[in-house]
């Protein structure tokens, strides 16, 4: 009875230190580093932070002293960073006078690079088309689109399709109702992730709209996926994917940084909202998930694990009125529809 009672403390305060400090290790390191330890605790930091507040009212209910690090570790991870889970009591009904902007990665119809799925893309691309259609956003914004064309969309006369001669990118599609006055490029060098911007003249208003798509791990997991030879395989290439993607993160925000202007920056992050990245370009911007957004947030599942890789983060001219998840299983990423007030008095 006392080898059991001894071996019970030993364990509760094994808990009590190790808990806490794997969510301080991860709330540093995925705030100021991208690799692969970062990028591994910014999936499994909100477990981390259940756990912690789980553990913290037990021990609260115990009277236990080490409660201490359990709360120490949740201050630091609200200090830090933004909460995974959301609920708005307020998030207001789309109005017409609103600017309504879509983001969906659609990938290539539902079957880009995915061989199993190309015998479904047509019936795929018709409902994404239906989809679009019904919602009938100002903006839309596509990323890992099809071959879209000019003509495909009735209800949006302005359309920027980044497909340019010599230049191997993914394809990112912008469609509007309101003019698109000017057009750009952000490259990425080396890969097949981009950005690219819309000026479009919004009533009197010229709004910059970002179209991103940061670097992508180009794998599946599967079964196969946690093998000993495939983990050796992928670690050196996660390593690199986040390298480039802090440097992707620096061109994008050079390119804000030289507007100055009204802007938004939406799209298919490859990120969770625990990450450096996130933090780097969200810092100054509005998220429209964390103001109107309720329940996870989820536009990508890991094995069924939800998490928030897909962004609308306008600056702060703006006033967030609704933000909308879906739930379509037509892509591996799942669209997100906001709606924004723009406040004509701001600069």
């Amino acid at each position: 009875m006392n080898l059991f009672k001894s071996t019970y403390v030993v364990l509760r305060s094994i808990i009590a230190i190790v808990i806490p400090l794997l969510l301080v290790f991860g709330c540093v390191i995925t705030r100021y580093v991208e690799n692969v330890w970062s990028l591994i605790f910014s999936v499994v930091l909100p477990v981390l932070v259940v756990l912690n507040g789980f553990l913290f009212v037990v021990f609260i209910l115990l009277k236990s002293k080490r409660a201490f690090f359990l709360g120490f570790a949740l201050v630091l991870y609200s200090c830090t960073h933004v909460f995974f889970f959301k609920y708005n009591f307020d998030n207001q009904s789309i109005e017409t006078e609103n600017l309504s902007v879509l983001t969906y990665n659609v990938r290539g119809g539902g079957g880009a690079g995915h061989t199993s799925d190309r015998t479904q893309m047509k019936p795929r691309i018709k409902a994404l088309t239906n989809f679009i259609n019904n919602q009938d956003a100002d903006v839309v914004l596509f990323q890992e689109s099809w071959s879209v064309r000019k003509n495909s969309f009735e209800n949006y006369p302005y359309v920027f399709v980044g497909k340019r001669r010599g230049i191997s990118k993914s394809l990112q599609v912008i469609l509007s109702k309101f003019p698109i006055v000017h057009t750009g490029y952000i490259d990425f060098p080396n890969t097949a992730n981009n950005a690219m911007f819309a000026d479009i003249q919004y009533n009197d208003v010229l709004i910059r709209i970002y179209n991103v798509h940061l670097q992508s791990f180009s794998m599946e997991v599967d079964s196969k996926f946690f093998t000993k030879k495939s983990l050796e395989s992928v670690y050196p290439k996660i390593n690199v994917a986040q390298k480039m993607k802090s440097a992707q993160t620096q061109l994008l925000l050079e390119n804000i940084k030289g507007f100055q202007g009204r802007h938004i920056v939406a799209g298919d992050f490859n990120t969770t909202p625990f990450s450096k990245t996130y933090h780097s370009i969200s810092q100054g911007r509005q998220d429209t998930f964390l103001e109107k957004g309720s329940g996870l947030g989820g536009t990508y599942h890991l094995l069924g694990y939800p998490m928030r890789l897909d962004y609308v983060l306008p600056d702060n001219s703006f006033q967030i009125v609704a933000h909308e998840n879906f739930n379509l299983k037509w892509s591996d990423h799942e669209p997100i529809l906001v709606q924004l007030t723009v406040n004509k008095s701001s600069n």
